[in-house]
C-alpha cells in the first residue's frame, strides 16, 4: 500500500539521522534526496488523511439527512427520487466542505424499498511529492450506514411543541392570482379556466400540488380545484381559501379527482379532523348532515332532488377519506361509484355525502404497525364538475387541539318542533262520531315547508294492513280530530301508522296522546310505561271485562282488557322493515325489507313485540306503551339517535284484534339537543344502528392493514 512504502522511508531516514560514525555528513549529504521525500511524503499524508475526514463528515451526514421524516417520504413514494435527493444532497454538501477532490463511486448512496440505506463514498487525492515512489495517487473511502428499514428510524417528533403531523388549508397559490385555481396533476397551475384538462390515471414522479405547510399532494383525475371565500360558499373555516376535489374539465361533464399524501406514522394514537361542506343543495335533507365511517352508513343516501342548476345529480357532493399502508411506493386507488374513475385511496375510513353548511368531522385511528401510510381525499358521485368542499385538514399525534366543533344542526337549536300532527287534516264531517274511510296517506302534519325539514317534499302516513283507519269526530285528547289504531276484526291484524323522519345524532324528544276507546269498570289506574312490564300490560293481558264505548256509551259485551293497547317504535330504515307509503284510500300496505324485497307481510316487522318477555335490545325498541286510560294521557319519550340515517317511528295497536283500540293524536317529534350538551332527564332509548357500533374499535373485517379506527364515536374521546 502506498502509505505503507511511505511509512517504510521515513523509519529508514530516521535511523540515518541517529547514525554517529565519521561517514555520516558525507552520506546525509548525498541522502538529502530521501530527507525530502519524507517530507514531502508527510504532507501528503496529512492531505490525505484530512480528505479522508471530511468525506467522513459527509457520509454522516447523508444519513442523517436521508433519515430525515420529510426526506423518507420521498422513499414512501418512489425509489429512484428517494436515492436522487440523497445523491443530490452528497453532491451539495461536498460543495460545502469546500472537498477538492471528486467524488467517484456511481453508487454513493443505496437504498432497498422498504429495507437498508447505505451511503459509500471514495476519491483520490493526487500526491505531490510521492510520485518519485510511483505513488501519483492515494485512495479514500467513507462509508455509513443509515438504518435497516425506514420504520427503524424515529419520525415526525413534533416542532415547536405543536403535535401537527400533516396539515392542508389550500392557500398555497403558485402561478394563481385568481379567485378559482385548477391545480394539474403534473404540477402547475392551469392559468385559464375553460381549458381541457386530461385525466389523470397514474401517480405522477412529483407531487401535483405543495401545500403552504409543507403538506405536499399527489392528484388523480382531472385536478384540485382552490376557490377564494365567497366564491362557492359564504366563508371558510380556516384561512381565505377552501379545495373542491370536483373541477372543471372544461365541458362540466366531468372533474372528479382525489388527492394524497403520505406521512409516516410510529404506533400509536393519532386524529385526523377536516372540515367538509356540500356546494349542491338537497333540499330534501337540509338542514341535515350527512357523514359516517363506512360506506354502508350512507347507502341509502340517493335522493335527487338537487338545486335546479343542476338537478337530478347523484351525490354530487360526496367525498370519501382513505388510509393505506405504503407497501410498494404506489398510492392504492379504489373504483368511483359511477365506475369511471380509478382515484387515490384504498380503505375507506370516512366519508360525507352531503352538508348544507361546514361540518368538522374527527376520525380516531390507532396504528399498531409503524410504517409510511398514504392519507387520501377523493370525490365521488356524479361527475360533473361539481362538488364537496374541504378545509383545515390536520393529522395530530394524540388528539388535534382544541374541541370539535358541533355539529348538530343550529336550524335546530332551543328545542326545535321537527314534526307534528294533530290529525285536523283532512277534515271529515259527516254528521256521525267517527269516519272509517280515513286516509292516513293524505295526513301530512307539519311535513314540508312549516317543518323541521323546510325543503322536504310534503308525505303522509303509511298505514297498515291498508290505507284506511277509522277518524273519531268526537271526544279526541286534542281538538276534534283523532285516529283509532285498534279498528280490525277477525283475521284482520290490528292497525298501524309509520312515517321516516331523517335525523342527526342527537336526543329528539317524541310525544303524543293516548287515550282508550273502550273502558272497564274494573279498571281505575293509567296502564303507561316504558315498556310493557312498567305498564302492567300482562296483567290486562290475562283478564276480560264488560267494554263501554268512552264516547258512545255503547256496551260492547265481553273484551280482553288489553284490547286498548297501543305501542310506539322507532326503527332505523336498515334494520326493519319499512312500509311503503300510498294516498290511495284502501291500498294494501307493502314493505321494503332489509334484504331489499318488496313483500305485503314483513319479514323484519316494525311493531314486532313480545308483551310477555320484551327483549330491550331489539332492533325496533319500544319508546312508549299504554294498555289503558280512561281520560287522555300526554306521554313523552326521549330518543338518542347514533348514526344520520331515515329513523322510522311506528304507532301500533298491540292488544287484541276485536275490532277496538286504543286512540292517539298530536303525535310531535322535537329536537332537544346535541350530544354535547348531555343526554336529557328521563328515560333515553338509544335507537339501534347497523354495524360498526359507534365508539367501537373498526377494521373494516381485517382490510386495514396496520392500524384500525374508531367508528364514528358519539363525543370526541378525551386526549
Amino acid at each position: 500500500m502506498w502509505h505503507e512504502r511511505l511509512v517504510t522511508v521515513l523509519k529508514y531516514f530516521k535511523r540515518f539521522a541517529a547514525r554517529s560514525d565519521g561517514n555520516v555528513a558525507i552520506i546525509f549529504a548525498l541522502s538529502s534526496t530521501v530527507l525530502l521525500l519524507g517530507m514531502g511524503g508527510a504532507i501528503d499524508l496529512a492531505r490525505a488523511y484530512n480528505a479522508s475526514q471530511k468525506l467522513t463528515e459527509v457520509a454522516n451526514l447523508t444519513c442523517q439527512y436521508a433519515s430525515r421524516p420529510s426526506v423518507i417520504d420521498i422513499a414512501s413514494t418512489s425509489t429512484s427520487s428517494y436515492i436522487s435527493s440523497v445523491k443530490s444532497f452528497i453532491a451539495t454538501s461536498l460543495q460545502s466542505q469546500n472537498f477538492p477532490f471528486t467524488q467517484t463511486n456511481a453508487s454513493s448512496f443505496t437504498y432497498v424499498a422498504n429495507g437498508a440505506a447505505d451511503v459509500n463514498l471514495a476519491s483520490t487525492v493526487t500526491t505531490i511529492f510521492a510520485g518519485v515512489l510511483h505513488i501519483s495517487t492515494i485512495p479514500i473511502t467513507a462509508t455509513a450506514h443509515c438504518f435497516d428499514t425506514p420504520s427503524s428510524v424515529p419520525q415526525r417528533v413534533p416542532d415547536n411543541n405543536s403535535n401537527l403531523l400533516a396539515q392542508e388549508g389550500f392557500e398555497a397559490t403558485t402561478n394563481c392570482n385568481r379567485s378559482i385555481c385548477d391545480n394539474k396533476p403534473n404540477g402547475t397551475t392551469q392559468g385559464n379556466r375553460g381549458g381541457t384538462i386530461t385525466v389523470t390515471t397514474t401517480q405522477t414522479a412529483s407531487p401535483g400540488y405543495l401545500g403552504s405547510t409543507g403538506t405536499n399532494w399527489y392528484i388523480l383525475g382531472y385536478c384540485l380545484e382552490t376557490d377564494i371565500a365567497g366564491q362557492t360558499v359564504g366563508n371558510v373555516p380556516e384561512g381565505a381559501r377552501l379545495a373542491e376535489l370536483d373541477c372543471d374539465n372544461g365541458t362540466n361533464a366531468s372533474g372528479n379527482s382525489s388527492i394524497t399524501t403520505t406521512v409516516y406514522l410510529p404506533a400509536g394514537s393519532y386524529e385526523l379532523r377536516y372540515y367538509y361542506s356540500g356546494r349542491v343543495d338537497y333540499s330534501n335533507y337540509d338542514p341535515v348532515y350527512l357523514c359516517g365511517t363506512t360506506a354502508s352508513d350512507l347507502s341509502w343516501a340517493n335522493d335527487r332532488n338537487s338545486a335546479s342548476w343542476l338537478p337530478n345529480a347523484l351525490r354530487t357532493n360526496q367525498i370519501n377519506v382513505y388510509l393505506d399502508a405504503n407497501t410498494n411506493g404506489t398510492i392504492p386507488t379504489h373504483k368511483t361509484i359511477d365506475g369511471t374513475e380509478n382515484l387515490g385511496g384504498s380503505n375507506l375510513i370516512d366519508m360525507c355525502v352531503y352538508s348544507q353548511s361546514w361540518v368538522e368531522r374527527s376520525v380516531r385511528i390507532y396504528i399498531g404497525t409503524a410504517g409510511n401510510y398514504w392519507l387520501s381525499f377523493a370525490a365521488d358521485g356524479q361527475n360533473d364538475s361539481y362538488g364537496g368542499q374541504l378545509d383545515n385538514i390536520r393529522l395530530c399525534n394524540g388528539t388535534c387541539a382544541g374541541t370539535v366543533q358541533d355539529n348538530f344542526p343550529t336550524a335546530w337549536a332551543g328545542g326545535k318542533i321537527l314534526f307534528e300532527d294533530t290529525f285536523e287534516s283532512p277534515k271529515y264531517s259527516n254528521g256521525s262520531s267517527y269516519n272509517t274511510n280515513g286516509n292516513m296517506g293524505n295526513s301530512l302534519g307539519t311535513s314540508g315547508a312549516s317543518s323541521g325539514w323546510p325543503g322536504q317534499s310534503a308525505a303522509g302516513w303509511a298505514n297498515a294492513p291498508t290505507n284506511q283507519i277509522p277518524y273519531w269526530l268526537q271526544g279526541c285528547p286534542q281538538a276534534s280530530q283523532c285516529v283509532e289504531l285498534g279498528w280490525g276484526s277477525g283475521s284482520s291484524p290490528n292497525s298501524l301508522v309509520s312515517r321516516p323522519f331523517l335525523l342527526d345524532p342527537g336526543y329528539y324528544q317524541v310525544t303524543y296522546n293516548y287515550v282508550s276507546e273502550v273502558t272497564f269498570s274494573g279498571l281505575s289506574s293509567v296502564y303507561c310505561g316504558a315498556n310493557p312490564s312498567s305498564a302492567n300490560i300482562p296483567t290486562l293481558s290475562s283478564q276480560n271485562g264488560t267494554g263501554i264505548n268512552r264516547v258512545l256509551g255503547v256496551n260492547h259485551g265481553t273484551l280482553k282488557e288489553d284490547t286498548n293497547t297501543v305501542g310506539v317504535f322507532m326503527s332505523h330504515a336498515q334494520l326493519a322493515s319499512t312500509p311503503n307509503l300510498s294516498t290511495t284510500l284502501g291500498a294494501t300496505l307493502t314493505y321494503t325489507n332489509p334484504d331489499g324485497t318488496v313483500t305485503t307481510t314483513a319479514t323484519n316487522p316494525p311493531n314486532s313485540i313480545s308483551l310477555t318477555a320484551y327483549n330491550p335490545s331489539q332492533n325496533n325498541p319500544l319508546l312508549d306503551i299504554c294498555g289503558y286510560a280512561a281520560s287522555s294521557q300526554q306521554r313523552t319519550a326521549y330518543v338518542l339517535i347514533q348514526k344520520p340515517a331515515y329513523y322510522w317511528l311506528t304507532l301500533a295497536a298491540l292488544g287484541s284484534a276485536d275490532g277496538f283500540g286504543g286512540q292517539i293524536d298530536d303525535v310531535k317529534i322535537t329536537a332537544v339537543s346535541s350530544l354535547y350538551s348531555g343526554a336529557p332527564s328521563g328515560n333515553v332509548v338509544a335507537i339501534p344502528v347497523p354495524a360498526p357500533a359507534n365508539g367501537t374499535s373498526y377494521t373494516n373485517s381485517g382490510a386495514f392493514s396496520g392500524f384500525s379506527i374508531t367508528a364514528d364515536p358519539l363525543t370526541v374521546p378525551a386526549p
